[in-house]
Order: structure tokens, then C-alpha cells, then sequence
């Protein structure tokens, strides 16, 4: 009886610690020189490290260079992936940001 107690507490403890969640950010895309938003920039959305494997979205920069991303609902246990977005633009180098939280991203030109 003691042995089924001490399970059920361990696996209640589990289910606390353990969560089904969105993970989001947010952040602006400018010219690093003119430093002037970037509109139409593609965003694509992560978990942990780019690959087709941990894609979660697309979108793109609006007019003023603004984005949001996030995740598909995700269950985390103990602390949660980080958001990887990678940021291409037509004529700019690629670049990629780490949990964005309204960071802004210059993208400089290609040669």
C-alpha cells in the first residue's frame, strides 16, 4: 500500500511540473544601414534549433517591420525549448534571434 501511495505521489508531482503551452515572441526587422523598417521579411519559426523537425510557423514582417511568432502548443516538463527565428529578406544576409521579446534585428545588406 505504501509503495502505490509513494507512486501516485510521484506521478501527481509530474503532472505539476509539466505543461501544455505557446511559446511566443516578438520583434522588429530594420536596415541596418538606413535603418528603416524592413516590410515582407519572412519569419520562420522554430524550437531549439532550426530544422524541419522543430519548424513551427511562417509569417512575415509588416509594414512597420514588426513580427510575432510562436509555437504549436508544446508540453514542457521542467523548463521549456527556446524560440529560434530565422529571418530572411530579399538582398540582406540571414540572420537568426534567439527568444525574441521585442528585439530589434538589423539585417545588413548582401555584397
Amino acid at each position: 500500500m505504501k509503495k502505490l501511495f509513494f507512486f501516485l505521489i510521484v506521478l501527481g508531482l509530474m503532472g505539476l511540473s509539466s505543461c501544455e503551452k505557446t511559446i511566443s515572441g516578438n520583434g522588429y526587422v530594420y536596415d541596418k544601414v538606413s535603418q528603416q523598417p524592413i516590410a515582407g521579411a519572412t519569419i520562420s519559426v522554430y524550437l531549439e534549433h532550426p530544422s524541419p523537425d522543430t519548424f513551427q510557423m511562417e509569417t512575415e514582417t509588416d509594414n512597420n517591420g514588426a513580427y510575432s511568432a510562436f509555437s504549436n502548443p508544446y508540453s514542457c516538463t521542467g523548463s521549456c525549448p527556446d524560440l529560434v527565428v530565422r529571418i530572411v529578406a530579399d538582398g540582406y544576409q540571414l540572420e537568426y534571434v534567439r527568444n525574441p521579446n521585442g528585439d530589434t534585428t538589423f539585417l545588413a545588406r548582401k555584397q
